[in-house]
């Protein structure tokens, strides 16, 4: 059997539909790779793990002065509600919270400019705030070809610094909300929290020879709010199908295992939830190789590598070797590649980035009527790992030194707000 591009994005289309965290879609999306997994490995089994969601059933905001009128907002799944008749309060442009910012924050409804990160939640909370606002998409957005983004406050800023209501507008009317000099609003948010369940795909090939080696393949199968996710991810989902279905008839030397990643989109819960439960084993583990994001037609290849500066050197030469044009490069990557380095297990990440004008993530147009993913350049990334995979899967000793340089130990650390030891 060879792998079959034209196969994998037919799999693609088949699951070209928006699987957010913990929803019946993502498990529809999970079941469905589990039986296409099944024709092919040794093992497979769904093992879920719970997730932090949100429900909002009532949202809004109004300025109250100098001028009258009620925007378009979406509330922060998990966010605090407001009380029933909702909150008054000033407001202030906080833009990215310098010092000259802080001080004037306090008792006051903000906006704040980007996403809302962990630091700056951080500065809000000890100031202390009514609620925060932020923006998403661009001033000249088209209301019909856009959608007000759906965001979340994660577990990793409510369970440090607590809870806080937060809302997400429109980037153009952000603008003319600060343009008009609006001095007081009017904020009415209704959210509720809980847990619920979410769900990775595992699948296991046998080796034949060193089967206490194991070499672990990811992708991540969820998407976003409004996005079928099929650049951002079903792509990497629909390459690593491929791949087990090529070594459970050109059965592996080490022992392989396939990983499809719910809730990657949160914050990588599949992943860290995956190695948790499987930590006792990753000793075993030689090499973790993620795929996350591929296919767009106008694009470039690129393979971060968490590992050390020979690790990059020698997937550098096979990639030069197989004349595949791909930087290669020493750095981490915001993907499910992280919870396995923070172990000690190195890692090689294969993407294909679109060209600026050629590639939409995290929003409704990522999808297939884009047109801007095809099946020709989706086989670029799966003969790419292929390739790789077969050729450190094949190897006498195992080419990759199990060891996390200290440059990427500390970048996992930061990304992960690892306390630091005083």
């Amino acid at each position: 059997m060879k792998v079959s591009a034209h196969r994998a994005f037919r799999l693609l289309k088949e699951l070209a539909f928006v699987r957010v965290s913990a929803s019946k879609e993502e498990r529809l999306a999970a079941e469905r790779l589990m039986q296409e997994a099944m024709e092919a490995a040794d093992e497979v089994r769904i093992e879920e793990f719970p997730v932090w969601c949100g429900k909002v059933t009532h949202q809004k905001l109004v300025v109250t002065n100098p001028y009258y009128k009620e925007y378009e907002v979406t509330g922060y799944e998990c966010a605090a509600s407001t009380p029933e008749s909702g909150i008054d309060g000033e407001f202030y442009y906080a833009e990215g919270l310098q010092a000259a910012h802080l001080d004037r924050m306090k008792d006051k409804i903000i906006m704040i400019n980007g996403r809302l990160r962990r630091a700056d939640y951080e500065k809000i909370q000890k100031v202390g705030v009514k609620a925060i606002l932020t923006f998403s998409g661009s001033t000249i957005d088209r209301v019909n070809e856009t959608d007000c983004d759906i965001r979340k406050i994660r577990e990793m800023l409510f369970e440090p610094f607590g809870d806080q209501v937060a809302l997400n507008m429109r980037a153009a009317d952000a603008a003319e909300i600060v343009r008009r000099g609006a001095k007081t609003m009017h904020i009415e948010l209704k959210s509720e929290k809980y847990e619920d369940m979410s769900a990775n795909v595992c699948a296991v090939i046998e080796g034949t020879e060193k089967k206490d080696e194991i070499i672990s393949f990811g992708a991540h199968y969820d998407s976003v709010h409004f996005s079928t996710g099929v650049y951002d991810n079903m792509s990497g989902s629909v390459i690593l199908m491929e791949l087990l279905k090529y070594f459970s008839e050109h059965r592996p030397r080490r022992t392989m295992k396939f990983n499809w990643y719910g809730s990657e989109e949160q914050g990588l819960l599949g992943s860290k939830a995956w190695v948790k439960a499987h930590e006792d084993e990753l000793d075993k583990h030689v090499l973790m190789i993620n795929v996350d994001v591929a296919a767009p037609t106008l694009g470039q290849n690129i393979a971060p590598t968490l590992a050390t500066e020979k690790a990059v050197g020698y997937v550098d030469a096979l990639m030069r070797e197989a004349g595949f044009a791909c930087d290669v490069k020493m750095d981490i990557y915001s993907s499910d590649c992280i919870p396995f380095a923070d172990k000690g297990v190195p890692a090689v990440n294969f993407c294909r980035f679109g060209a600026p004008g050629a590639n939409y993530i995290h929003d409704r147009r990522d999808n297939l009527k884009s047109n801007y993913i095809d099946e020709k350049a989706l086989d670029i990334t799966l003969q790419q790992v292929l390739f790789f995979a077969g050729r450190v899967d094949g190897a006498s000793v195992f080419p990759i030194e199990k060891k996390i340089s200290d440059e990427i130990k500390k970048k996992v650390d930061e990304y992960l707000f690892k306390e630091k030891k005083a």
